[in-house]
């Protein structure tokens, strides 16, 4: 098995799933959404920051680089600049710096080491009803790792483990995941077909279906909208969402909206990539505050602006089963609304 790369383990998440978690990013993801909050996730090879405060301008990065991606910036006499289009991502010039200006994203961890720290914090997971979360990137982009994970964290160590998944992927690597996965979070990026495969990329057919799978399976599963301004937050956008998600309210466990914001900035200028979203101002709760009404209307159970968060009451987890104390897959038929934007499923 090939162990991904990961660039954290994140403690103490209150926005990941029910409780206190440990969210573990993963490398690599096959989609391309242009406002990725996680852009350091995409690749699959490793990459590296650039500090700018940090930098002294010595030019030993300069020398180290054996293909002249990066030169001094002689603009302000302090700094460099990296040619993105000429980085093999050697690294040698993340060895070559002395000041922590440049710094690897993306480390080679062994799946003991992640369990170890996964499991350290065990007892503020029984206290907050909370676990562990596999995330990234697209955690089924790597399904082996992923499942001999989601295993060793349920199975052995008997924690409660989420996943966040764009569900983008082949049935078969996540149906291997319903007897490990306490709660399946997905992200519906978008409901038309076309602007999909453009903007974000991959089948929006093939995400659809794979949700309606695991509804059908009696999977807990709670849905993530992110909200973006000229992608989906027109009022038809959030007819189409509350349409679409309507037909399986009694299935979600909740739906969490996500408003655009600009937090991840900085980071696409540290990686030397450009931001298509630079200067969009963040979308306000008001804005998105009809799509939380029409969900309401569609019989949603509980409907979050920003993501849930906080820790829940000892043994308890916001309304979420183990999956011991799953209630029996769904037994109804789901028929998928038709109509301009949406994609009906035939199974």
């Amino acid at each position: 098995m090939r162990t991904p790369l990961i660039t954290e383990i994140q403690r103490f998440c209150l926005h990941d799933g029910p409780g206190i978690r440990t969210t573990i990013f993963v490398k690599g993801c096959p989609l391309h959404c242009p406002w990725c909050h996680n852009p350091e996730n995409i690749q699959v090879k490793q990459e590296f920051y650039f500090h700018a405060n940090k930098c002294r301008g010595c030019g030993q990065c300069v020398g180290a680089c054996p293909s002249g991606a990066c030169t001094l910036d002689h603009g302000d006499g302090k700094g460099t600049r990296r040619e993105a289009t000429h980085c093999t991502s050697c690294l040698q010039c993340v060895s070559a710096c002395r000041f922590g200006a440049l710094e690897v994203v993306g480390k080679a961890i062994s799946l003991d080491s992640i369990l170890q720290e996964a499991v350290s914090d065990r007892i503020f997971y029984q206290n907050s009803g909370g676990g562990v979360t596999i995330s990234g990137g697209e955690p089924l982009l790597h399904p082996e790792f992923t499942h001999d994970l989601a295993y060793r964290l349920k199975v052995q160590e008997n924690l409660h483990v989420a996943i966040q998944t764009s569900l983008f992927a082949e049935w078969e690597a996540i149906a291997p995941l319903l007897n490990h996965v306490d709660l399946f979070i997905v992200d519906i990026k978008s409901l038309d077909p076309e602007r999909h495969r453009q903007v974000i990329g991959g089948s929006l057919q093939t995400i659809l279906t794979n949700l309606d799978l695991l509804l059908k399976a009696g999977a807990q599963v709670r849905i993530h909208l992110p909200i973006i301004p000229g992608i989906n937050d027109t009022d038809l956008d959030f007819e189409l969402y509350a349409a679409y998600l309507g037909q399986f309210a009694d299935g979600l466990i909740g739906v969490d909206i996500l408003p655009y914001h600009s937090y991840a900035t900085e980071k696409y200028r540290q990686l030397g990539r450009n931001y298509q979203f630079l200067g969009i101002p963040d979308l306000s709760s008001q804005q998105v505050a009809p799509l939380a009404h029409a969900l309401r209307l569609q019989g949603i159970r509980e409907i979050t602006l920003g993501g849930m968060g906080g820790s829940t009451a000892a043994g308890k987890s916001g309304g979420y089963k183990p999956l011991e104390q799953r209630r029996d897959p769904l037994p109804r038929p789901v028929h998928l609304p038709q109509g301009k934007g949406v994609v009906v499923t035939q199974l």
